[in-house]
């Protein structure tokens, strides 16, 4: 099994006077930690990664909150690349509504090119979930349904040819070719993350393999999981592995462990407040009927959610990381795991001691870990 890192670079501590700011309230300009400083200590984590033995680096991409603050994953991951030796590199995810799709390919196509033939980009995608952040690009996000279904066709064929004619509502493309051309089938690099089973249906009929990225908690990401492999089996194809995000913190250390656990809450309460979840903005929009319908329950219960977003994920000493990650592995049939050693308010120092006891006793046993592919749950015959 392949094993990644990712990075968030969350400004975690400046909820509070970020959502001031929001509000219109009088508050200090800045937070109290520098944005560029999160940037600088997550790209150090990056470099670890590259001397410790991982297979991958990868990012996200959000905008204007502390949430996480790489607004262009693309554009770090081009960055890595000339300062990194050894990883390939993975973005989780390019919110396609958001972007041109000719130019996520051209980007694409050119980084690969960049990489060279012994390194390579791994392209997830997604439909996106934030008000602020639709509102901010100026999209409306009612159109968020139709411009994802364009745009992951579009991008599928440039990545695998180079070219691509379309007529759609959003897009228009006339023979369009590529430059730099690029200098293999790139389709195999493409992959998604479906929230909804909408999302899912198209990227299984598709054939583009899965991302699974817990936005809520592990359970329902496997729920989605399973119904990928459903899905895909339905439009013709065979299993496939997953590619699963995960948190961890690796210590001997059962307080430093417990610390740890908490550190995830802060992060499921930042995903809360950047998301809103707990709102009713989603009632209305088109395509986000699964969310508006989830959102009740979170009001309902919103300790819930932040506590529920912390189980099962392998945080506790190596033998107790290499048990949990190899019975995840196994149960969502995933080929590579991607871990977020930082998070929530953890100090930096502290992600690189578990990163670095992660290295030395975890990440050999994980790379023996060899998962079959999720497969498809079995239909019952009649009589």
């Amino acid at each position: 099994m392949r094993v990644g890192l990712t990075i968030f670079c969350q400004n975690t501590g400046d909820w509070d006077r970020y959502e001031a700011e929001e509000r219109g309230e009088d508050t200090a300009a800045r937070p109290s930690k520098a944005d560029a400083e999160i940037f600088r200590e997550e790209v150090g984590l990056a470099l670890m990664a590259d001397t410790l033995g991982f297979d991958s680096v990868w990012t996200v991409e959000h905008h204007f909150t502390p949430y996480t603050m790489v607004t262009n994953p693309l554009q770090l991951l081009t960055y890595l690349s000339g300062v990194t030796k050894n990883v390939d590199l993975g973005s989780m995810v390019v919110v396609l509504p958001w972007h041109n799709p000719v130019r996520v390919a051209e980007d694409v196509a050119m980084l690969d090119m960049l990489l060279g033939p012994d390194r390579q980009i791994m392209c997830g995608v997604g439909r996106g979930l934030g008000r602020r952040e639709y509102d901010g690009m100026n999209i409306d996000q009612a159109e968020a349904r139709g411009r994802f279904d364009e745009g992951i066709e579009i991008l599928l064929e440039l990545l695998a040819t180079g070219q691509c004619s379309f007529k759609g509502e959003f897009w228009q493309l006339d023979d369009l070719h590529l430059r730099p051309q690029p200098e293999r089938d790139l389709s195999s690099q493409l992959f998604c993350a479906g929230g909804t089973s909408e999302t899912t249906q198209v990227i299984a009929k598709h054939n583009i393999s899965p991302l699974a990225v817990p936005t809520s908690s592990v359970e329902l990401a496997l729920q989605g999981a399973r119904n990928y492999a459903n899905l895909r089996r339905e439009a013709g194809f065979g299993p496939v592995h997953n590619k699963l995000a995960l948190w961890t913190y690796c210590s001997d250390d059962p307080a430093e462990v417990e610390e740890a656990n908490g550190w995830v809450v802060d992060y499921s309460d930042t995903a809360l407040r950047h998301y809103e979840l707990a709102g009713t903005h989603l009632d209305n929009v088109k395509g986000y009927e699964t969310y508006a319908k989830n959102a009740a329950n979170v009001r309902a219960d919103p300790e819930a959610f932040r506590k529920n977003f912390v189980r099962d994920h392998p945080l506790g000493n190596p033998d107790e990381v290499i048990a949990q990650t190899r019975y995840l592995a196994e149960t969502f049939g995933a080929s590579e795991i991607m871990f977020a050693f930082k998070y929530g308010n953890m100090p930096i120092e502290r992600a690189e001691r578990s990163l670095e006891m992660f290295a030395r006793e975890v990440l050999p046993a994980l790379k023996e870990i060899d998962a079959a592919p999720l497969q498809p749950e079995a239909t019952l015959s009649a009589g």
